[in-house]
């Protein structure tokens, strides 16, 4: 098969979870005899838009670079220039499927362009975005959304800009959704890698139940299976060693555990390994004062293979979103690690018994976890011994499941694309947008003008006074000049039976 993946970033410039996995069934389906090419987002901005194709170790990987200085907002939904970019990539490598991970960074009617072409689409569904417009489902004030789109407060929740009314942003949200269904729609096939996901998307979407096929992510062989150790562990004769990893990001809730920390009976007790780095500089600034002390050990960026490295009890993975998998997890299980993580998502699918949870987002229940582990250190051997390996699918595994989703998406007739497509409903929008604009921006230039014929009448009626304060001032002088002269006449000193009026006068002009 000739197949097309496409994604909203890809390695060695992105490197999260979906970009990696992409990489990686790229590379097991050309193993397996298929051609694959790549269509890609990337973050990095350029003097104008283009598109930029090279060869990684054998795979034509095209990236679309945005306009520099524009960034990518969530009403950003339809870029014509990625649709230009993404027609000529389909007219170039002539796929027999699509398969697409993302939309970020690139257009939200990417299923919707395929289709109109008459090619088959297979959408695998990583994380909340279809139904978040600030993609992980996490509020302004840090918690997170479980409501169904049509209860869900996005209104007041999404970014917008200061100009932006209530109606204009509300319109821009029905039409992102209106976009998002269109795609699901069109879509042959839509994966997710765990029940846990299929059974959060299914009360937020309006899908049917059949709609959602589970297929598990397929291991990413970075690290090899770790055997368990023979000898008793280190602790509790010494510290506890807990392991963090991976990008450090609000909703991955690196924070709660050096918060947690704080409230144990000890902290001494325990020491943390944060291996990975910080996204937002403001959040990496947190955690250095978060870590103030506690012995906290930052250690910076790391490939996989080096977790192994690290002499660890335990992985910690305090999640505030709903993860869909999860590779941490499988790094973790793979080196032998127990595992605690929230209990919202997939976390608490994957891990069984190898590992505990607690209540996502509450700070005190994982430090009464953690303190449960120090009172307790046997809890550990105990979810060690049901680490199960086995059930992590292997990458030669899934794909080979997903060759067969990718054969009946083929045989699949989509619906055809309705006239009346949401995007074409989005230029609409965005023209009456300018237009209301332009309308409002008129009427303040109107009242410019008028106030500033305001401001002239009032210059002018100020010059006036000020020209008459001037005369007055004038005569004012020549009244006190010919006082000065009768108080200094012969005649004034002479007349007697007016002499008294002197001194009230020369106290007028100030004389006397």
């Amino acid at each position: 098969m000739r197949i097309l993946q496409i994604v909203h970033g890809f390695p060695p410039e992105s490197i999260a979870g979906t970009e990696r996995y992409c990489e990686a069934v790229c590379a097991q389906l050309r193993s397996r005899g298929h051609t694959v090419t790549v269509f890609a987002g990337t973050g990095q901005p350029t003097a104008k838009a283009t598109t930029v194709t090279t060869e990684q170790d054998g795979l034509d990987v095209t990236r679309y670079y945005r306009a520099g200085g524009r960034d990518y907002g969530w009403m950003d939904g339809y870029d014509p220039e990625v649709e230009q970019a993404l027609r000529s990539v389909l007219a170039s490598c002539r796929p027999d499927i699509v398969h697409v991970h993302h939309w970020h960074r690139l257009t939200n009617n990417l299923v919707a362009i395929c289709a109109d072409l008459s090619i088959p689409v297979v959408v695998t569904l990583h994380d909340v975005w279809t139904s978040c417009p600030r993609i992980h489902r996490i509020h302004r004030e840090g918690s997170f959304c479980r409501e169904p789109l049509l209860t869900a407060p996005c209104l007041h929740c999404v970014e917008r800009t200061q100009w932006q009314t209530d109606l204009e942003v509300a319109d821009a949200l029905t039409l992102r959704q209106q976009m998002i269904e269109a795609e699901l729609s069109l879509a042959s096939a839509l994966i997710v890698p765990s029940e846990a996901h299929r059974s959060l998307l299914l009360q937020l979407l309006e899908l049917p139940e059949n709609r959602l096929i589970v297929l598990p992510h397929g291991g990413l062989q970075t690290l090899m299976a770790q055997e368990r150790r023979k000898e008793l562990p280190a602790f509790p004769s010494r510290p506890l060693q807990i392991g963090h990893w991976g990008y450090f990001l609000y909703h991955k809730g690196t924070h709660l555990l050096l918060e947690a920390l704080h409230r144990l009976d000890d902290p001494s007790a325990v020491q943390v390994h944060l291996i990975g780095t910080a996204l937002e500089q403001a959040y990496g600034e947190r955690l250095r004062a978060l870590a103030c002390g506690l012995s906290v050990q930052f250690h910076g960026a790391y490939q996989p293979a080096d977790l192994q490295a690290f002499d660890l009890d335990i992985a910690v993975f305090p999640s505030i979103t709903s993860e869909s998998y999860s590779f941490t997890i499988d790094e973790a299980l793979r080196l032998g690690l127990p595992v605690l993580v929230s209990d919202r998502g997939a976390l608490p699918e994957r891990i069984g018994k190898a590992g505990l949870t607690f209540r996502a987002g509450d700070t005190e229940d994982l430090a009464r976890r953690l303190q449960g582990i120090l009172d307790a250190p046997e809890v550990l051997e105990s979810m060690r011994r049901n680490i199960r390996l086995e059930i992590l699918l292997s990458m030669d595994a899934h794909v080979a499941m997903l060759e067969k989703i990718y054969e009946d998406a083929i045989c699949w007739n989509p619906p055809r694309l309705k006239a009346s497509t949401p995007y074409l409903k989005l230029l609409a929008h965005a023209k009456q947008q300018i237009q209301e604009r332009d309308a409002a921006l008129s009427a303040v230039h109107a009242n410019l003008a008028r106030a500033e014929q305001g401001i002239s009448l009032l210059r002018a009626r100020e010059s006036s006074l000020e020209s008459r304060v001037a005369g007055l001032d004038v005569e004012a002088s020549r009244y006190r000049e010919t006082l000065e002269a009768i108080l200094s006449s012969t005649f004034w000193k002479l007349t007697t039976p007016i002499r008294w009026l002197r001194h009230p006068i020369r106290a007028l002009l100030g004389k006397d």
